[in-house]
């Protein structure tokens, strides 16, 4: 009788909580070793269902699992993993050390992206890795990794990757497309949960800036953060003051993107954030493309992927579809831990 999957789940959040519901609902049958949030880990051999509602109830109920009687320090999780362990980060951490997983022989999944848009000296080890899967890191659920490693497994050779990488900016350019403003367009993708919860965060292009590192990298460039230009959608005047008076002072820049959207109007095109990435570097930011093209169809949170090849030269291979939510984030780790469970 084949033993059954052990796996460590990192992150204890939407999407972490998220993945256990779906690995229920898919009917795998698998053991949680460890649970564990920034605080401290729950760890059992395995745990049962009534120890996995505790943690989860109280991170649905804001409480880290540190406050849980039976918690242990982090520090004692690498003493639970084991050859063959499947190590699924869904967290935002940062820093985190894998050697030790590596050595023992783990495999791993990760939705966290910090790992991977790391320094290449510390990142480059997690690449080509038949055990190591990251597929929610870029574009949520869609299959944007899995088909660059085809691609390149099958002997074709990547030139260039353009892309709208995230669902949030590609929000505020439908919303500013439809007449609003730019100070109405960031409240409103603010309200309905697209952006964190300073969205300068989205705006500056820094979350774009790591998954055009992770496409680019898996493509065989091993690029750094200095190798792209990147454009942030707001200036010094919003930077460093608190929240409340970021979205008070939004409105200084309503002039600049209504004429950025009219004079893309006047040319037939309308604007998308969008990541152009080669070999020897990348371009990130706002740009006018042909309101007809594939990036142009592209409406509120949607991401697009084209991929330039030896095989795609005139016709791009691409890929489009949600490129955030919660359900599709968890499918896209699902999937990699299945994956990993049939390797």
């Amino acid at each position: 009788m084949q033993e059954k999957p052990k796996i460590i789940l990192l992150g204890l959040g939407k999407v972490g909580r998220e993945v256990i519901h779906q690995l229920d609902a898919c009917g795998l049958a698998y053991d949680f070793c460890a649970l564990a949030d920034s605080s401290a880990c729950f760890v059992g051999e395995p745990l049962n269902k009534e120890q996995i509602n505790t943690a989860i109830q109280a991170k649905v109920h804001g409480n880290p699992l540190l406050t849980l009687a039976d918690s242990q320090p982090l520090h004692v999780l690498s003493e639970h993993f084991r050859k063959g362990m499947i190590i699924v980060d869904t967290s935002a951490a940062l820093d985190l050390d894998w050697s030790h997983a590596l050595q023992k022989g783990c495999k791993l999944v990760f939705a966290n992206k910090n790992a991977f848009s790391a320094p290449w000296v510390q990142a480059s080890r997690l690449f080509n890795q038949p055990e190591i899967r990251y597929e929610s890191t870029v574009g949520a659920g869609l299959p944007v990794i899995h088909t660059l490693r085809t691609m390149i497994g099958s002997g074709d050779q990547v030139m260039r990757i353009e892309g709208v990488m995230s669902g949030t900016l590609g929000y505020v350019c439908s919303q500013l497309e439809a007449g609003l403003t730019y100070s109405q367009a960031i409240q409103q993708a603010y309200d309905a949960g697209y952006t964190e919860p300073d969205p300068r965060d989205d705006l500056s292009g820094f979350d774009v800036l790591r998954k055009a590192l992770i496409v680019a990298r898996t493509a065989g460039w091993p690029l750094e953060q200095q190798d792209m230009t990147v454009e942030s959608l707001y200036d010094d005047r919003l930077v460093g003051i608190p929240i409340l008076e970021f979205f008070q002072r939004t409105a200084l820049l309503d002039e600049l993107y209504a004429q950025r959207v009219q004079a893309a109007a006047s040319d037939g095109k309308v604007l998308r954030f969008l990541a152009t990435i080669t070999p020897q570097g990348g371009r990130i930011g706002l740009q006018a493309v042909d309101r007809n093209s594939a990036v142009g169809a592209l409406h509120g949170a949607g991401n697009y992927f084209a991929f330039y090849s030896r095989f795609y030269n005139e016709v791009p291979l691409s890929i489009a579809g949600p490129g955030a939510g919660i359900e599709v984030t968890a499918s896209g780790v699902l999937n990699d831990i299945i994956a990993l469970i049939n390797s």
